[in-house]
């Protein structure tokens, strides 16, 4: 029988990255136009991508860790059968239905699609629209061919300085290649495929997980935690940031973020709440569902030629597509991957619950 680990706030976390993706995505292009110009994209632009991808590397590490500690090693076969089942379904579903619902004349790209490599026509600027958004999938499916295998071959002891290596080493790759102006895609490549904020996670969940006091104390504390949370959800800030360091930023706020939800003592943000934890259950159906959402109600919404002001029109189309993802993600986890769900439970050797429920 899996040992249960809580982890409170996770799926807060993962509600805020998903909402704010969908958000930004809503009116920027390819994805959906509505009949009328202007830049209405949300007033939360946070980079939820970046902020997914440091959740996976603490939980995926974190999770490793104990299974090593409880049981002496780590079991690969049961690793990726795991990963398959969580993220299989519903990708391969939401590619074919791509493919039927918008007769995108999909070539020789789609390969990348079908084998997990959509970073790579991304940093090449010949993404497919419809699942443009993949690369991130990509990433974290690229992640997973090596950081298991690192974590079960590397002692505790040693994986700190494995960690910060291959950190050190891509971040030196991202600036060698990078460019003023027209930037070439192996620095797109290196900037999006951000292994590097994956171990920003998986630094946070060693640290953790041998519970150093020093890194307690400074990322539990209550007011920086709560500012943490408050700089993913208001991140105007970013602005100020330059671009080629943004990802590098938003990863350690969100791992402060992550880590200070984990505390004994009740933060002053607490996204440990059933309507936060609803949200994020189905964060993975919200990402990958939304831009063909977009897509087909912003063509409708174009017919329907409403005669509203746009400052009526923006707020309505916020309120439409946010219901009506919430929706149909909710209807897939439901008929589609909880079906999954419980299968890949019986191959959890160690268990995450971050939802509120036993």
């Amino acid at each position: 029988m899996s040992q249960s680990i809580h982890l409170p706030g996770l799926n807060g976390l993962r509600a805020i990255a998903a909402l704010t993706v969908m958000w930004g995505h809503i009116f920027l292009g390819p994805f959906g136009y509505w009949g009328f110009d202007g830049d209405y994209r949300s007033i939360f632009p946070l980079d939820g991508v970046t902020l997914f991808f440091v959740i996976s590397g603490f939980l995926i590490t974190y999770l490793l860790l104990n299974e090593q500690g409880q049981t002496g090693g780590i079991s690969i076969k049961k690793f990726y059968v795991r990963r398959i089942l969580r993220i299989w379904p519903l990708y391969y579903v939401y590619l074919g239905v791509a493919i039927l619902l918008t007769q995108e004349a999909f070539g020789k790209e789609l390969l990348y699609y079908i084998f997990f490599g959509a970073n790579i026509p991304f940093a090449m600027g010949i993404s497919l629209w419809p699942v443009v958004h993949y690369w991130s999938l990509g990433v974290e499916e690229q992640f997973y061919l090596f950081w298991p295998w690192i974590v079960k071959k590397t002692s505790l002891k040693s994986i700190i300085y494995v960690i910060l290596t291959i950190m050190v080493v891509w971040i030196t790759c991202k600036i060698l290649f990078w460019t003023p102006v027209d930037k070439s895609p192996i620095f797109r490549f290196f900037a999006i495929t951000r292994f590097d904020c994956m171990m920003t996670g998986a630094l946070g969940a060693v640290l953790y997980y041998q519970r150093n006091k020093w890194f307690l104390k400074l990322v539990q504390n209550k007011w920086i935690a709560s500012t943490a949370v408050l700089l993913l959800i208001f991140s105007q800030w970013l602005e100020m940031v330059p671009a080629i360091i943004q990802p590098q930023i938003v990863a350690v706020v969100s791992l402060v973020a992550i880590v200070g939800q984990l505390s004994e003592q009740k933060p002053l943000i607490n996204l440990e709440n059933k309507i936060m934890d609803r949200i994020g259950k189905i964060s993975y159906g919200i990402y990958v569902i939304h831009p063909l959402l977009i897509w087909g109600f912003s063509n409708i919404w174009q017919k329907l030629n409403f005669n509203l002001s746009v400052s009526v029109q923006v707020p309505m189309i916020y309120a439409l597509i946010t219901v009506v993802t919430l929706v149909i993600a909710q209807l897939s986890y439901w008929f589609l991957e909880h079906p999954f769900l419980k299968i890949k439970d019986r191959f959890a050797v160690v268990q995450s619950r971050s939802s509120m429920s036993k």
